[in-house]
């Protein structure tokens, strides 16, 4: 389907859908679902040097909640709530298993990548050069995991300095030599143009934006943390921040840094929207811990629909929206607009 096709930079991509890394991923059985439902690539789950971030996986949980932050297990959800914790698996033998998929996925137009939640910089360098030594193409390096104010001490590391930041990914991209190399931003940072703007001065390829939030979300019944503690809060809600994100970060790049869009997507139409605002890909996950892997097939399938049905390549959607942005100052005035918003006491003669 060429209307789908799309690339990051000079990575082609037979369609715009990535499953991100997280659980559904964490075995080679799952990379594999996740390929035969139609994603162009694959986040294997991540890695670090720390061993108490794979301990923490042993004390992961996960809830998901619906419009009023209740639990639910229904139709209704619309939120990922949870904590979780890296791979178990020794990182040479996790790195050679999604490399050998790497390969059989390139065959089909696909691929398979590598990632690591920041620890240290001296233990990124040291995981991408594993990574490169398998023979794996790309390597996500993310640095905005929301888990990181959370977890163990030293476990995670959340960057959001623009000069620090430029520093660990030129270290990077000098263990990553011929890879594509992909930094994924946190979304709890007001700063997201200058940090992309410092990871590509850095060697970075492409920025995704953005990591999910933290949330405490109170038990009515049991007057105790859903989860017991405070998580990661990331859904649908969360679309029109990382949209105006990619938008602004495709400004100050003036279109030269491409953009992965995740974190909200839970349809082809939402696929469109973070196109619209400059993003040549997304990465999906909540939908599919939610709806299985079925759910990337459903996606790819009503943005090919949409596609069709406009008469459009996905192509001609990247950053349509986000280059004819507009200011507050450049809108047309509406005198009096704010009546129709407010009840209507508020207009009576006192």
């Amino acid at each position: 389907m060429t209307r789908l096709a799309t690339s990051i930079g000079s990575f082609p991509l037979r369609n715009p859908v990535i499953c991100a890394s997280g659980e559904p991923v964490m075995t080679e059985a799952g990379i594999r679902a996740a390929l035969r439902a139609g994603a162009a690539g694959v986040i294997a789950k991540s890695v670090n040097e720390q061993p108490a971030a794979a301990r923490q996986l042993d004390k992961a949980d996960y809830a998901f909640l619906d419009a009023a932050g209740m639990a639910t297990a229904g139709p209704a959800a619309v939120s990922l709530f949870n904590r979780s914790g890296l791979i178990q698996r020794d990182c040479a033998d996790w790195f050679a298993a999604i490399a050998a998929l790497d390969r059989e996925a390139a065959r089909e137009g696909a691929f398979v990548a590598a990632s690591i939640v920041y620890a240290s910089t001296d233990g990124a360098e040291t995981v991408a050069s594993r990574a490169r030594r398998a023979g794996l193409r790309v390597f996500e390096l993310n640095v905005g995991a929301p888990h990181a104010s959370e977890a163990a001490a030293g476990a995670i590391v959340q960057e959001t300095d623009p000069d620090r930041l430029e520093a660990l990914v030129r270290r990077v991209r000098g263990a990553t030599e011929g890879m594509q190399l992909w930094v994924k931003l946190t979304g709890l940072s007001s700063n997201l143009p200058a940090l992309s703007m410092a990871a590509q001065r850095g060697g970075a390829d492409a920025v995704g934006m953005m990591g999910r939030f933290m949330g405490l979300v109170p038990d009515l019944e049991t007057f105790r943390p859903v989860l017991g503690t405070s998580a990661a809060y990331g859904g649908g809600w969360a679309l029109p921040i990382v949209c105006r994100f990619l938008a602004l970060t495709r400004r100050a790049a003036a279109g030269s840094l491409p953009l992965i869009g995740t974190n909200g997507v839970r349809s082809g139409g939402d696929v469109a929207r973070m196109a619209l605002c400059g993003a040549g890909a997304v990465e999906v996950l909540s939908a599919v811990m939610h709806g299985g892997f079925g759910a990337i097939s459903r996606i790819i399938a009503e943005l090919d629909t949409f596609l069709e049905r406009r008469g459009l390549a996905f192509s001609d959607l990247v950053g349509d929206l986000a280059d004819r942005l507009e200011g507050y100052g450049d809108q047309l005035e509406t005198p009096g607009r704010w009546r129709d918003f407010v009840p209507p006491e508020t207009l009576q003669s006192e």
